[in-house]
């Protein structure tokens, strides 16, 4: 069990596996901040009214 412990110790603390622990996570964190932004807005019309607005 000891071996399996610094085996796993020295995954985690590798270069590697930390900076795609980072890329994932900031991954994560845009995909979050896109959904949680919603659709983007549409723009306005000549007229000053929103597209779609029938008023």
């Amino acid at each position: 069990m000891s071996s399996m412990a610094t085996t796993l110790m020295r995954i985690t603390r590798h270069p590697a596996t930390r900076a795609a622990v980072k890329c994932a996570v900031l991954c994560a964190a845009a995909a979050v901040g896109r959904r949680l932004d919603g659709p983007l807005p549409s723009g306005d019309t000549p007229g000053g009214h929103n597209r779609g607005c029938s008023a």
